[in-house]
């Protein structure tokens, strides 16, 4: 199965706003037609600020530990003891713990590197999630955008871009307060990108597509 590359488009986009209106300005110049956009993929919370951003969105999250470690383990036991103080129950996972997002928990900021939190992304108002949805509305995410503050969430667009002989995986994408790395976004508080997918069918042209979009572009990241 092939993989998608995304490309950085490099430009200054300083806030939410500038960015999702160059994503859309991207759908406009170089696509022959765009679905809804995707569900949106909502991003860990890793300072202070950002939970206490988060509190206005969401009531509940989960702790995780990276890179499938156990609670408690060498380094996050004192994690533990302070959640259980807290009042947070265990549950019976071992790699996550379930919790209210109450104003005690930003005390345990900053969180050890091992821990992050991940909000239940299934009531961020106004966008009520369905887990039977694939895409939702133009105006969900201007909604989104317009609240998103500190808080990191990533969204695509599938695309056929004009000239390429395979629509398969094309498209844009649109990272708020994070960064593409590979196949996924990472939190990067203040950072926004847009990125162009070329899909998986188009390797003999896309150098030459690329150079005739006349967009100054990052190296390729392994994309959709």
């Amino acid at each position: 199965m092939g993989m998608s590359l995304l490309y950085e488009v490099l430009e200054p986009l300083p806030d939410a706003e500038s960015a999702l209106r160059r994503a859309r300005e991207l759908l406009r110049d170089f696509a022959d037609w765009a679905d809804d956009p995707d569900i949106p993929e909502i991003g860990q919370v890793v300072t202070a600020e950002q939970y206490a951003h988060a509190r206005t969105f969401f009531r509940e999250g989960r702790f995780m530990t990276r890179a499938g470690r156990r609670f408690p383990e060498t380094g996050l036991e004192d994690f533990w003891r302070r959640l259980h103080a807290l009042g947070v129950l265990r549950g019976e996972s071992p790699y996550e713990v379930q919790v209210e997002l109450i104003p005690e928990l930003e005390g345990l900021w900053p969180l050890p590197p091992e821990i992050c939190l991940e909000p239940w992304r299934d009531a961020w108002p106004p966008l009520v999630l369905s887990r039977l949805e694939d895409t939702c509305r133009e105006a969900d995410i201007d909604a989104l955008v317009a609240d998103v503050g500190p808080l990191s969430f990533d969204v695509g667009w599938h695309a056929a871009l004009r000239g390429l002989p395979s629509s398969k995986l094309c498209g844009v994408q649109l990272c708020l307060n994070s960064v593409w790395t590979s196949q996924s976004a990472e939190p990067a508080q203040g950072t926004h990108g847009v990125y162009l997918s070329i899909g998986t069918r188009n390797r003999d042209v896309q150098e030459e597509w690329l150079a005739a979009t006349g967009l100054a572009l990052g190296e390729p990241l392994l994309g959709w």
